[in-house]
Parts: C-alpha cells; sequence; structure tokens
C-alpha cells in the first residue's frame, strides 16, 4: 500500500507547497517575498491529466524558466509523471507477479523526487537568493522521496 501512496504524496506535497520564494522589488513598499509553490514547475503537465490526455507535447510541457534554465522545470515534470506512473503501477502491482516491477519503478520515482529537489537547490546555490530561499515544500518533497526509496527497497526484498 505504501508503494501506492507514497509516489503519490511526492506529487501532491511537490504541487501544493511552497518550493522558494521569489523576492520582488517595488518602489513604494520595498521589497515583497513571495511563496512559489510546485504548480509553477508542474501545473501543465498535471492540467494535462486532469483533462485525460498523454501529458506529452509543447502544450503539456514546462514553459517557463528557473533562474535562466528551463531544466529544473523538465526534471520535475518528468519526476511527477514518473510518480504517478508509479502510483498506477502500484495498484497493478499488487498481483504477485508483478510485485518486483512495481518496486523498481518506486524506488525511481524516489531518487527522481530527490534528484530533482537536489537539483533545484543546487540552481539555486548560485544565485543572490541562495539557500535561505528554499521552502518546507523542498525538504517535505526530499523526505517523501526518501521514504519512496525505502519503501521500493523493501518490496524488491520481498516485505509487503
Amino acid at each position: 500500500m505504501t508503494r501506492i501512496l507514497l509516489p503519490l504524496a511526492i506529487v501532491v506535497v511537490m504541487f501544493y507547497t511552497p518550493l522558494f520564494a521569489v523576492e520582488q522589488s517595488s518602489n513604494a513598499l520595498g521589497t515583497d517575498v513571495t511563496d512559489v509553490n510546485g504548480n509553477y514547475f508542474i501545473g501543465n503537465a498535471i492540467g494535462c491529466l486532469t483533462k485525460i490526455q498523454v501529458p506529452l507535447g509543447e502544450e503539456c510541457a514546462f514553459d517557463g524558466e528557473f533562474y535562466g534554465s528551463p531544466l529544473v522545470g523538465h526534471v520535475m515534470t518528468w519526476t511527477a509523471l514518473l510518480a504517478i506512473g508509479a502510483g498506477v503501477l502500484g495498484v497493478i502491482g499488487l498481483l504477485p507477479v508483478i510485485g518486483r516491477l512495481t518496486s523498481i519503478v518506486t524506488v525511481l520515482a524516489g531518487l527522481g523526487a530527490l534528484g530533482a529537489m537536489g537539483l533545484m537547490s543546487l540552481t539555486m546555490m548560485g544565485t543572490d537568493d541562495g539557500l535561505g530561499a528554499i521552502r518546507w515544500g523542498t525538504y517535505l518533497t526530499a523526505g517523501f522521496g526518501l521514504l519512496t526509496v525505502i519503501s521500493g527497497l523493501g518490496g524488491m526484498r520481498g516485505a509487503r
């Protein structure tokens, strides 16, 4: 059951929680800090899934930039799609024959979440905002990624 819920929890946490903060300056009030959630990165792909279409193509891809590069957005989009696939495959994996395959995909989804959050953190290290702009959603997503990896590894050794 955890191999179904944990990958889906990665997507939910990544989508709804604040991942980083952006400072915006205005003339009258000085600077204003705005939190940005994962909808910025994976909103197009989730929108395509809610319309029941395959999230591939230009209309479903990340179309923004994260500090001058679209790489972080693309990695997070593919991580979300892999995690959704791992959750769906986890339902099918309740059959005894397919159980090991779901564990492998679950581990990959967890590693993808850890890698996406790590790439975002590394990208922010080289900016003026630095690591202080990272919000609690990034840590929570990485934590769910680590739990997903542990759950997938447990499934590979035969644990239910």
